[in-house]
Order: C-alpha cells, then sequence, then structure tokens
C-alpha cells in the first residue's frame, strides 16, 4: 500500500496545481468583474429599459452584493417625467442562493399617475411592473423606508395629491402616514371643496389598518350644502383586502336643502363585510331641523344597514321631539279654513285647522322604517308611524304588515290607522290587501265631528284603490251648519262616490239624490225638499291635472220658506253650476215673495254669475220682471249686473215700469241706472224714470222695502218735465187724450208711496208756474198752482186746490181767472168753482163733478153775473162800436168723446136795456141814397131787450138765437118822414145763425155796426113794405114765427 500511496502522489499533485490554477483565473475573472461591475450593470439596466421602452436616466452610486444604491433617477419623458427621486436603495438577501429583495428605501420620491375606469397608471413605469399573477393579493415581505413619497394622481374628478412616508415591514410592522389633499372633486352631482385626508397607517400581521381624519370645506350636491362635512375613520382591513371592519364617526355644520335645514349632524357608522356584503350599526343625530313644512329641536335614526348583492336597506327606529309645523303650513291650514267662510263647513275647517295647527305646534314623531333599494329602485317600509301631540292629538298606524312601497309591484298595504284627541275627529281607518301589488281594500269609521254649531256625520266609507293607480270611496254625508252671515243648513244629506285614476279624480258621475231640511241665509229660509242632482261634464266634481272640473245640473227644482218673514215661493227651471271658473247659470227663476194679498213677484229669463274672491258671487240678469208687493207698478225688460258679499246683494241695471192697473194710467217708462240692494233684509233701489223713445227724464225714484216687516216706500222726485212742439202729456198718459193739447210748460214735484200689510198710500206734491194749453172749450194759457195729492196712485187730492189762470179764450177771452177744485179717486175732478173778471162783471164756473174714468158726459156750466156791454166790446177792440146795457146768463156746457157743445146758453140783458151806437162815418157813395138814408137813421139805436139762445158744439157749428126788440133812434141818429114813420112800427129781431161759436163775435158785431145792419136787412123791408098795403109783421126769414 506504500507503494501505491507513492505513485499516486504525482498525480494528486497536478490536479492540485490544475485547481489552483482555475481558482487564480476565477479570481482574476471575478476581480475584473467586480472592478466592471458598474459599466457592465449599467448595460445591462439600459438594455432592459430600452427593450420595453422605458426612458430614464440615473447614476449608480453602489452596486454591492446586497446593497445597491442609485441616483437621480428619472423615468419618463424628461420634461415631463413619471418618477423623480433623489436616490432609492435597495438590499438584497442572499440566503438560499437567490437573491431577495428585502429592504427598499428612497429619499424624496415625486409621481405622476393617472386613474382611468378604476385603473391606476404610472405612465412608463407600467411598462416595467410584472404582469399580474392571478393570486389572492398579499402584501410583500419587504421593508420599505420612505422619507418623503409624493404623487400626483389625476382622475375623472380632479386632481389629488398623495404623500407618503414611513417605514417598517410592509407585511407586518409598517407604521407611516398618508395625506391626501385637493381643490375640488365633482362626481355624480356632487361638488367637493377643499377635501382632506391625514391618515395613520399601520400593518401587523399582514392587516393593515387606518386611522384618522377626513374633512372638507364643503359638499354640495343637487341643491344640497353641506358645511364643513368631516370623519374620523378607524378601519382595519383583511390580509387580501378583502375584508374590512370600523367605525366613522361623522358630525357636519350646517346642512342646508330645498325646503329644510339642520344645524348640524353627528353619529357614528359601524361596519363589517367584504365586496359581496357589508353590514352595520348607525347612529346618526341631527339637530335644530328647520324646513318649510316641520321645524324641530332634534332628529335620530338608530338601526341596521346592510349592502349586499346589489341592495342597500336600512332599518330602524326614527324619533322626532320638539317637532312643529313651520308657520307658513301652520298659516296655509288656516288659510285653507277660511276658504270655507259663510258654508256650513267653516265652523267644522276652522275647528279641525285649529287642532291640525296646535297638534303641529309641539309633537314628537317616532316609528320603524326601512329604506333601501330593489332592483335600483327605492324601497320604503313603515312597520310602525306615531305621532303625538302636547295637545293631546295622536296619530297611530300599526297592527299589520305595515306600509311598502316599491317593491312587488308596487305598494304593499296591511294595517290600521287611528287618529283622533286634542280636537281632532275620532276615527280609524283598516287596510288590507289580498297580495302584495293587489287591490287595497278597507272601511274608514269617523265618529261624527262636530264644531261649534255645525255638525258631519259619515256613514262608514268602503274604499278601494290599486297600487298601480285608481281608486274608489263610497259614503254618504250628512252635514249640519252655519251658512253666510246669519244663515244655518240643517242637514244636508248627500250620497257621494269618489273615484280616482293617476291624476284625475271625480265625484258621483251619475245622479244622486239630495236633501235638506232647512235653509237660511240673508233672511231667506227653505223648508225640507229633496234635489236630484246630476253631474254636469262628466262628474259632480272633477279633478284634471290639478284643475278642478265637473258641474252640478239639476231642474224642475221647486223649494217654498220664507224670506225675510215673508212667504216665499222659488221655482227655477234649470240649475247649471261650473268648477272650472266656479260659474253657475239659473234659466226661467221665478220667485214669489209675501201674502198672497201682497205678493212680490220677481222672474228672470236667465241669471248667471260666479264666485269672486272665495266668497263673493256676482254675475248678470236678463229678461227680469215683476211686481213689489202691492205697489202698483209692473217691473219688465229688467237686465244687468249683480253681486252677493257679506251678506248682501246688489243689482244694477235697466228695466221698464208700467202701470199695474188694468187701465194704465201712464205709459210705460225706460228706468235707467238702476241700482238694487238687499242687506239686512231691506230692499233698497234707486232709479231714473225716461220715456222710451224720446228720452225724457220723468222722475228720479229711490224705494226701500223691509222684507220682515213687509213695508216700505218710494220716494219720486220730478225734477221738471217740460211740455211743448218734441213732447205732450199723451206721450206719457192717456188720461190727457182729447181733454187737453199743445201743451207748452214746465211740472215739477215729488211724491212719496208707502205699502206695508195693511195697504198702500202714497202723497205728492206737483205744480208749475206756467202751463199754456188747449182745451176743448178752447186755448188756456198761463196756469199756475200746486196739487197736493192725499193718494197719488189714485190720484186723489186734498179738497181745495186751488189753481190760477191767465187766460181762457173760448171766442171770449177771460182772464185772471181762480178755479177751485180737488182730484178724486177713479179719475174723477170735483171742481168747486171758478171765477173770471168778465166785461166789468164776473164769469162763474158752477160747481160740478167732471169723471174721466170712461167716456161720458162731462159737464161745465159758467155763469155770467153784471157783464158790462161797453167792456165787453171793448175786449175785440170794436172801435167804431159803442154799447151800453148790461148782462147776466149761463153758458151750459157738456163734454164727451166727441168735443164739448153748449146746450141753452142764455145771455139776458137787465131791465132797461140799453143803446147801440155806430161811431164811424160813412159817405153817400159808399152806401147809396137808400143806404145812406137808413145808415143815418140806425146809426143810434135804443133796445129795450136783448137775449140770446146758444145750442151746440163749440168745434162746430153753433146755432145762436137772437132776440132783439124795443128799437128806436138814439141820440144822433138823422130823422126824416120816412124814419118817423118807420118809428111807428113795432121793431122785432129774431135772428138764428148758424155758424162756428168761434165767429160769434163777428156775427155779433154785425148787429152792433150799422153798416152792417143796413146792408142786410133794410133792403128786405123796404122791398117787402111796397108789396104790402097794410105794414106786416116783420119777420126775418132765418127766425121763429111770431104771434
Amino acid at each position: 500500500m506504500a507503494v501505491v500511496a507513492e505513485e499516486e502522489w504525482p498525480v494528486r499533485r497536478r490536479w492540485l496545481r490544475v485547481l489552483l490554477g482555475l481558482l487564480l483565473f476565477v479570481i482574476i475573472v471575478l476581480l475584473a468583474l467586480w472592478f466592471g461591475r458598474v459599466p457592465i450593470a449599467t448595460r445591462v439596466v439600459d438594455n432592459n429599459l430600452a427593450a420595453n421602452g422605458v426612458p430614464a436616466r440615473y447614476q449608480i452610486e453602489d452596486l454591492g452584493l446586497q446593497r445597491q444604491r442609485l441616483t437621480n433617477v428619472v423615468i419618463g419623458d424628461p420634461r415631463n417625467p413619471d418618477l423623480v427621486a433623489d436616490w432609492v436603495e435597495t438590499r438584497l438577501s442572499l440566503i438560499g442562493g437567490t437573491p431577495t429583495v428585502t429592504t427598499v428605501s428612497a429619499g424624496k420620491v415625486r409621481l405622476r399617475g393617472t386613474l382611468v375606469d378604476g385603473r391606476l397608471s404610472l405612465g412608463a413605469l407600467d411598462r416595467l411592473l410584472p404582469a399580474p399573477s392571478g393570486k389572492p393579493f398579499a402584501l410583500p415581505a419587504i421593508e420599505l423606508n420612505v422619507a418623503d413619497a409624493r404623487m400626483r394622481l389625476a382622475t375623472p374628478l380632479g386632481v389629488v395629491g398623495l404623500k407618503l412616508a414611513g417605514r417598517g415591514q410592509l407585511n407586518d410592522g409598517f407604521r407611516g402616514t398618508l395625506a391626501a389633499v385637493t381643490d375640488r372633486i365633482a362626481m355624480g352631482g356632487c361638488t367637493m371643496q377643499r377635501p382632506t385626508a391625514l391618515l395613520d397607517i399601520a400593518v401587523r400581521k399582514e392587516a393593515p389598518t387606518i386611522a384618522g381624519p377626513v374633512r372638507m370645506q364643503a359638499i354640495s350636491c343637487d341643491g344640497v350644502t353641506v358645511q364643513s362635512p368631516r370623519a374620523t375613520v378607524d378601519v382595519a382591513l383583511g390580509a387580501a383586502l378583502d375584508r374590512w371592519q370600523g367605525t366613522a364617526g361623522l358630525r357636519t355644520d350646517r346642512i342646508a336643502a330645498p325646503g329644510i335645514r339642520l344645524a348640524s349632524l353627528d353619529g357614528q357608522i359601524r361596519f363589517n363585510g367584504s365586496p359581496a356584503r357589508t353590514e352595520g350599526e348607525a347612529r346618526l343625530r341631527a339637530e335644530t331641523l328647520q324646513s318649510d313644512m316641520v321645524r324641530g329641536g332634534a332628529a335620530s335614526f338608530a338601526g341596521t344597514w346592510r349592502v349586499a348583492a346589489g341592495r342597500a336597506i336600512a332599518a330602524g327606529r326614527i324619533e322626532g321631539r320638539d317637532l312643529a309645523l313651520a308657520p307658513g303650513t301652520r298659516r296655509q291650514l288656516e288659510s285653507v279654513a277660511r276658504t270655507a267662510t259663510g258654508t256650513p263647513v267653516a265652523p267644522l275647517a276652522g275647528s279641525l285647522a285649529q287642532a291640525l295647527a296646535t297638534a303641529a305646534g309641539d309633537f314628537a314623531l317616532n316609528g320603524e322604517v326601512a329604506l333601501g333599494t330593489a332592483a335600483g329602485q327605492p324601497l320604503v317600509t313603515v312597520r310602525t308611524l306615531a305621532m303625538e301631540s302636547r295637545s293631546g292629538a295622536a296619530v297611530r298606524f300599526g297592527d299589520g304588515a305595515g306600509l311598502e312601497l316599491g317593491e312587488r309591484g308596487g305598494l304593499r298595504a296591511d294595517g290600521v290607522l287611528r287618529f283622533g284627541g286634542g280636537g281632532l275627529p275620532v276615527g280609524r281607518i283598516d287596510l288590507a290587501q289580498a297580495r302584495p301589488g293587489g287591490t287595497v281594500t278597507g272601511t274608514a269609521r269617523i265618529a261624527r265631528y262636530a264644531a261649534g254649531d255645525a255638525s258631519l256625520a259619515l256613514s262608514p266609507a268602503s274604499f278601494a284603490f290599486s297600487p298601480h293607480g285608481g281608486w274608489r270611496l263610497k259614503t254618504v254625508a250628512t252635514l249640519t251648519g252655519p251658512l253666510g252671515s246669519g244663515g244655518r243648513l240643517e242637514a244636508l244629506r248627500l250620497p257621494l262616490v269618489v273615484r280616482a285614476s293617476g291624476a284625475r279624480l271625480s265625484v258621483d258621475s251619475s245622479c244622486v239624490p239630495a236633501s235638506f231640511q232647512s235653509l237660511s241665509l240673508s233672511g231667506l229660509r227653505l223648508r225640507p225638499a229633496s234635489l236630484t242632482l246630476c253631474p254636469a261634464d262628466g262628474a259632480l266634481l272633477r279633478m284634471e291635472g290639478g284643475r278642478l272640473r265637473g258641474g252640478i245640473a239639476t231642474n224642475n227644482v221647486r223649494l217654498a220658506g220664507a224670506l225675510g218673514g215673508s212667504p216665499l215661493a222659488l221655482s227655477i227651471g234649470d240649475v247649471r253650476w261650473r268648477h272650472a271658473d266656479l260659474g253657475f247659470t239659473l234659466a226661467q227663476v221665478a220667485a214669489r215673495i209675501g201674502r198672497p194679498d201682497s205678493v212680490t213677484r220677481l222672474n228672470f229669463g236667465k241669471l248667471s254669475g260666479r264666485v269672486t274672491n272665495g266668497t263673493a258671487l256676482a254675475g248678470t240678469f236678463a229678461d227680469g220682471a215683476g211686481q213689489i208687493g202691492n205697489v202698483p207698478l209692473l217691473l219688465s225688460g229688467a237686465r244687468g249686473d249683480w253681486r252677493f258679499a257679506n251678506g248682501a246683494l246688489a243689482l244694477t241695471g235697466a228695466l221698464k215700469v208700467a202701470d199695474a192697473a188694468a187701465d194704465p194710467r201712464f205709459n210705460q217708462l225706460d228706468a235707467r241706472d238702476v241700482s238694487l240692494a238687499l242687506r239686512d233684509n231691506v230692499i233698497t233701489a234707486q232709479g231714473t224714470l225716461f220715456t222710451p223713445e224720446k228720452s225724457v227724464k220723468v222722475a228720479e225714484v229711490a224705494i226701500r222695502h223691509a222684507l220682515p216687516s213687509g213695508s216700505g216706500e218710494a220716494q219720486l222726485a220730478v225734477p221738471g218735465i217740460t211740455f211743448g212742439d218734441g213732447f205732450q202729456p199723451e206721450e206719457l198718459t192717456r188720461l190727457t187724450f182729447g181733454v187737453i193739447a199743445d201743451v207748452r210748460g214746465t211740472i215739477r214735484g215729488n211724491g212719496r208711496i208707502a205699502w206695508s200689510p195693511d195697504g198702500v198710500t202714497s202723497t205728492g206734491t206737483f205744480g208749475t208756474d206756467k202751463v199754456d194749453l188747449a182745451a176743448a172749450f178752447g186755448p188756456v194759457s198761463g196756469i199756475k198752482g200746486q196739487v197736493q195729492f192725499t193718494d197719488l196712485l189714485a190720484l186723489e187730492s186734498a179738497p181745495g186746490q186751488i189753481a190760477t189762470v191767465a187766460e181762457i179764450n173760448p171766442g171770449v177771452a177771460v182772464t185772471d181767472g181762480v178755479i177751485k177744485y180737488q182730484l178724486l179717486r177713479d179719475l174723477r175732478v170735483a171742481v168747486k168753482g171758478g171765477r173770471w173778471p168778465f166785461g166789468g162783471g164776473t164769469l162763474t164756473l158752477q160747481p160740478t163733478l167732471l169723471d174721466f174714468s170712461s167716456p161720458r158726459d162731462r159737464n161745465l156750466t159758467f155763469r155770467a153775473e153784471g157783464v158790462q156791454l161797453r167792456q165787453f166790446l171793448q175786449q175785440f177792440d170794436l172801435k167804431n162800436i159803442d154799447a151800453t146795457g148790461v148782462f147776466d146768463g149761463e153758458l151750459p156746457m157738456i163734454f164727451d168723446q166727441s168735443g164739448g157743445r153748449i146746450e141753452n146758453g142764455r145771455l139776458v140783458v137787465r131791465e132797461g136795456g140799453g143803446t147801440l151806437a155806430y161811431l164811424g162815418e160813412l159817405t153817400k157813395e159808399d152806401l147809396g141814397t137808400w143806404g145812406n138814408i137808413a145808415f143815418q137813421a140806425l146809426r143810434s139805436l135804443r133796445y129795450r131787450n136783448l137775449e140770446l139762445v146758444m145750442n151746440g158744439p163749440l168745434a162746430g157749428d153753433m146755432v145762436t138765437e137772437v132776440r132783439f126788440a124795443g128799437v128806436s133812434q138814439g141820440e144822433g141818429a138823422k130823422s126824416n118822414f120816412l124814419i118817423r114813420r118807420l118809428q111807428r112800427l113795432p121793431f122785432v129781431f129774431n135772428v138764428r145763425i148758424k155758424a162756428p161759436f168761434r165767429s160769434l163775435i163777428d156775427t155779433a158785431a154785425s148787429f152792433y155796426d150799422p153798416k152792417r145792419l143796413v146792408e142786410r136787412n133794410l133792403p128786405a123791408l123796404l122791398e117787402e113794405q111796397n108789396k104790402r098795403a097794410d105794414p106786416p109783421a116783420i119777420q126775418p126769414p132765418a127766425s121763429e114765427n111770431m104771434p
């Protein structure tokens, strides 16, 4: 064996030399590599960066086996790099034969990143990151030491600045801080102003925790503004970041939203879960709630919440204390009640509004609710809800599955709603639903509700409504309450069937019977009545698009009662009421007011109107007619406007007025500018009367009528009716036709008509300063005087009325007369007498009664006494005639439809006779020889007897018989043998004259004028004398036979 060992030694030495040589070579190579490591590493890194397309600059400050340090690192576009670091250092572990990074350290690091579609991009650095391994996320077992790492992160919501500083093992033991800040973030309609976060990050046993404050200056979302929101979060994450658990303490300053404001909100939210399901608890409290509807001290929520499978839900108890409806809302309740003013429901509405306002002034609210989403739709569930007020009012819902809105086809309702106390009506509404999404049915039972002197009773109301839209309610309402000012409605019974679909609501789409026990308003009292109310425009009441539609129609309405204590019967042919414009139309309205012996009749062909200012009624009327009580005036053709407000009725317009007598005493007149008012059971009216064709103002009328007593009065003022060529009395009254004509002058005065249940009285005073007219007996001028009427309507005056007459001229003018008379009813005039100075004597009208009520004879007898013939003739300006003698006599006149006439009028000269003399001069050439002889003989005559008898019409041929006897020559007459012989003859003239009465004076002048006597009679006398031997009795042809 020694030999073998000695032989192997050289071989071993040779291999040793080889190994030493190799080792020396390796050492030499390693030394070469060590000293050339930086250039080599630089080329490797550059090649790797170039292969990935990543521009970069850096310096290798140290490259050891365990420690590597780079400085001035810039990655990305040099002008806008994605990463800048002053130095980066890594440490490797060679344990196990594979180098492993165990530590990464950096000084100041600046990164630029973007967040797009939920993915973070670091620019050029993305190309150096390893591809996802598909394994669950886990923090690496690397120690990270960062002094100041900052990132500018651009997101669709805004640019966020991040800062990280910390050190320690990333999967266990790392501690650091993360700060985030930005100016503004906008997302989902929300804007966050100056959000900041300062979070402490710690990792223990691979589980990160994050804790710290998150603040914002303000956040605004669709009109909601939250001032200074802040939260303190404390979150523990799972190792794979797939679970979380923690709390968030919330607090804000003022919160403002449309219609609502909160002084602050604070609370705490606990959570625990994963991306698939997260749940927790929440306690939130709001202070000083203010909204357009509700204000209060505090409101809170305490419950649980859950987010899972795309659904979110929060369930718990809500509470509110010291709550109150806003003053504006309470005023709205009061204003709604005021809209019922004047209606039977006014006390009920007022009491209910007061109870609601009081209850809403201080109440607490609590209930069990759930809020959430289902399939992206909101879901609200109310298990119980209660409102309790300090006033004692309470509203509670429960005793069932509750209310659900938003799931399984819409609404689900099951429970009982109870209310009452504190002035509220007491009631219970039972809700039931056979299946979710099906029709909800129920019954409402509300006790009789009374307030003041009003009450409302509802029969059990059955109802049904579909969650998909549409509901129906059926009940019978019985209402009692005040109406207007001092009015009242008793037991109005009306069946109601209410239907609704969407935004459309209707009440009673078919006719329904309605009735009431009594109705009173402004002196109107109606006895029990029944009506059939039918829908107009589809329903008695219809609501569409927030607008009221529909109406009420009925016809053949018959109502009875009293108005102001007077019996009333009212019939209306047709009634139409419209809700859209609160208007109505009545046709064929007939009202009968008062006892049968003094009934007031009012008829209107059409009366329309509408509600204005909430409580007033106003409209127009046409074809009005009627008569007020016993006032003998007929009203017709009334048209105009009317208004009813504050218990008062007012009408304005025009109408026609006619005499109610079967034989009218005056023609129909127009009443213009008429105003009528009914207030406090008193009717007042004013108007002006005109003639319809010529618009001559006749009178101003003022009427006052008290309904309770049935008494009243009418004042008539006639400022002045002027008659002349354009206007005559027959245009006012037929009574003057055929009696007077050609009236000229002005009549003025006033009258008063009063009526009561005992009857009608009327008085007045009318007069004129001067009226001229033509009467049947001749023209009359200068009539002056006043008439005191004791019964104006009957045209009856007080006794002893006096009228002065400047002149009456029936052919012989008489002047300065005075007539005493009295007007009697039935169109009669009692003439007490009249007196005129006449020819030195007097002309007297004898007492008589003139009846104008029907065609009949009317007698006037004039008596002449002591008429001096000389003065009488002077009235006719007969300057060439002188006469003496005194006459007396009577002229009976009769007037009828055909005119006036004189029957057996007689004028006789007094005893002693008189004389007639012609004072003029005539020559022989004027008369001839015989005429001149006769004229000279007869130019002055003396007579003993002279008598005139007159019969005949004043407007026709008057028959006048003149008896003229005892004629002899007077002083100044010439005589000769022929004249003296003729004087021995008895001269008797019997002359019968048939001529118009107004030519009598000319005929009389022919008697008095010798010229006319000679011309007309002497030739005939001479001719007759020559024929006879013995002188016969002289008888003119126109005279009667004489003995």
